[in-house]
């Protein structure tokens, strides 16, 4: 029971996280291929401390 409150919880932190790295990329005019590989994943730890950091 525990473990399924934490999986919904993280599920909850990614999904957040993704939305947050979309708003980021439409402020900027850009979209998911204008980046690497590497730059979404330094753009998504960023996202996801910043909303788990609120």
């Amino acid at each position: 029971m525990k473990s399924t409150k934490n999986n919904a919880i993280d599920k909850e932190l990614f999904i957040t996280a993704l939305n947050e790295c979309y708003r980021r990329l439409n402020e900027t005019g850009l979209t998911v291929k204008d980046l690497s590989k590497e730059g979404f994943t330094l753009l998504f730890q960023s996202a996801y401390k910043a909303v788990t950091t609120r």
